[in-house]
C-alpha cells in the first residue's frame, strides 16, 4: 500500500483527525445552543435560563451595564420590564474553538426588536443591530459564557402607526413567562385556547 492508504491515525494532523473534527462540531453545536438559549431567555423573560448561559464569575458589557453576572441579571430584569415585547434574532454566527479545546471565541450577529410605549402612550419600535462577542469556557463538560461584550453597529426608533396587535382572537400570541406556547405545546391534556380569550388586542 502506498500514498494516502499508508497514513495512520498518528500521521493525520490533529485538525484532520475524525475524532477531533467531531469534538469541534459538537462544541460548536453546544455553544450555538447557549446563544439560542440566551435569546429565548431574553424574549420570554426567563432569568433562570439566562443565568444558566453564563459561568458564575462571568462578566457582561451591555454598554449601559458592565459588570458581573448577578448585577447583569438585575439589570436585564429591570430593562425588559420597560418593553411590552422583544425579539432577538441571530444571524451570522462564527465560532472558533481554541487549540486548548476548552476556550472558544464566538461572534454572533443579532437584530434585536423592542416594543414599548412612549410617555404619551404611543407604541414605539426600537431596533438595534449588534454583535455578541463572547469568550466561552468549557468547565466540567459544559460550555458557557465567561465574558461577553456587545458591539453595537446601528439603532433606529420608529413610531407604530396602528393600535392593537393586528391579530384576531384565533391567533396564538407570544407570551412572557409560563403562559407562552413553549410551555404547553407538549401537553396533550391541556386546552390552552380558552386561556387566550380576550387577548386579541393585547400587546405581548
Amino acid at each position: 500500500m502506498s500514498g494516502a492508504q499508508d497514513r495512520t491515525t498518528q500521521d493525520i494532523p490533529a485538525t484532520d483527525h475524525p475524532a477531533t473534527m467531531l469534538e469541534t462540531v459538537l462544541a460548536e453545536r453546544e455553544i450555538h445552543r447557549v446563544l439560542l438559549s440566551y435569546c429565548r431567555a431574553a424574549d420570554r423573560v426567563d432569568l433562570d435560563l439566562m443565568r444558566s448561559c453564563y459561568w458564575p464569575d462571568a462578566t457582561d458589557d451591555h454598554g449601559s451595564y458592565r459588570g458581573g453576572l448577578d448585577g447583569f441579571i438585575v439589570f436585564v430584569e429591570e430593562a425588559l420590564a420597560r418593553f411590552e415585547t422583544t425579539n432577538h434574532v441571530l444571524g451570522n454566527v462564527f465560532i472558533e474553538i481554541e487549540p486548548d479545546g476548552v476556550t472558544a471565541r464566538s461572534e454572533a450577529s443579532c437584530v434585536a426588536y423592542h416594543r414599548y410605549r412612549d410617555p404619551q402612550g404611543g407604541l414605539v419600535d426600537m431596533t438595534a443591530g449588534l454583535r455578541y462577542v463572547d469568550r466561552f469556557e468549557r468547565r466540567d463538560g459544559q460550555w458557557r459564557i465567561a465574558r461577553r461584550v456587545c458591539a453595537y453597529d446601528w439603532r433606529r426608533t420608529d413610531p407604530v402607526h396602528a393600535e392593537g396587535s393586528g391579530f384576531g382572537p384565533d391567533y396564538v400570541r407570544g407570551r412572557r413567562g409560563d403562559r407562552d406556547v413553549l410551555h404547553w405545546i407538549m401537553d396533550t391534556d391541556r386546552d390552552p385556547y380558552g386561556e387566550q380569550s380576550g387577548d386579541s388586542t393585547e400587546e405581548t
